[in-house]
């Protein structure tokens, strides 16, 4: 069996707030069906994207990646917990990296 690698963006969108959008359940089920690891990653604040006129500027971003998070033993019923705790652990960081 071939271990495949797949990126998802669990907001199904980018924003530029202060908090993460809410995420979408997806990449949940998709990662629970497997019994994956999810790898979160958390972006800065890019504050040199004007998304609207769709302009970027120079400047810079921050990219972070936590600590994996296992699917193994999990069903569908365990899909919400996983999802509030991943975007728990998401938003503490995406809130420290826009501080800096």
């Amino acid at each position: 069996m071939s271990q495949a690698k797949l990126l998802f963006f669990p907001e199904g969108t980018h924003g530029n707030g202060d908090k993460l959008l809410p995420f979408k359940k997806g990449c949940f089920h998709v990662a629970v069906e497997s019994q994956a690891f999810i790898q979160p990653v958390v972006i800065s604040k890019y504050h040199f994207l004007k998304s609207k006129a769709k302009i970027f500027n120079r400047g810079q971003t921050i990219i972070k990646i936590l600590p994996e998070v296992s699917c193994a033993g999990l069903s569908k019923d365990d899909i919400p917990a996983l999802m509030e705790r991943v975007q728990k652990m998401m938003q503490r960081e995406y809130e420290q990296l826009s501080e800096e």
